[in-house]
């Protein structure tokens, strides 16, 4: 019966474990997938004794690398990893201080999580959200400048 208790919390700590890194980020339910397994490990040390909650955590750990290399091979990881380069716009520190973009409306180029990249007077250039989460192809304004610094809201589309 502990052999079964113990297969019960590993397996499901790494079902958890695989659903945050699959589709529930925010790391709440693979912390808690985590807590599993080491309770798997606690239990099968303290019911069955040393050797066996070694065995628990040699096999945890060979299931979790496994775990990984499969998350590898489906190419899961490419979501979390920037995939090419994007430059800012080539304005000079000079001239961002010296034009006043405040007031101006665009498009995003990419989606603004808080920062990304609008495209403001055929200029590419580096900004940031109010703190929401912008998607791309979105009109935005600028409502602050300091410096490099460029904030932009979202504007809502008017039919």
């Amino acid at each position: 019966m502990e052999i079964f208790i113990i297969f019960v919390l590993v397996l499901v700590g790494l079902i958890l474990i695989t659903l945050e890194v699959l589709f529930l980020p925010g790391l709440i339910v693979g912390v808690f997938g985590g807590f599993l397994i080491l309770a798997a490990i606690i239990y099968s040390t303290l019911k069955m004794g040393f050797l066996e909650g070694l065995l628990t955590t040699i096999i945890s750990v060979i299931a979790s690398i496994i775990l990984f290399f499969i998350f590898k091979k489906l190419k899961v990881w490419d979501r979390f990893i920037l995939k090419y380069a994007q430059k800012a716009s080539p304005l000079t520190d000079m001239e961002l201080n010296e034009s006043n973009l405040v007031g101006k409306t665009g498009i995003t180029l990419t989606d603004l999580k808080p920062a990304g990249f609008i495209l403001i007077d055929n200029r590419k250039l580096d900004a940031l959200s109010e703190g929401e989460f912008i998607p791309k192809n979105c009109n935005v304004e600028i409502i602050s400048q300091q410096g490099k610094k460029i904030i932009v809201k979202k504007v809502e589309e008017k039919l």
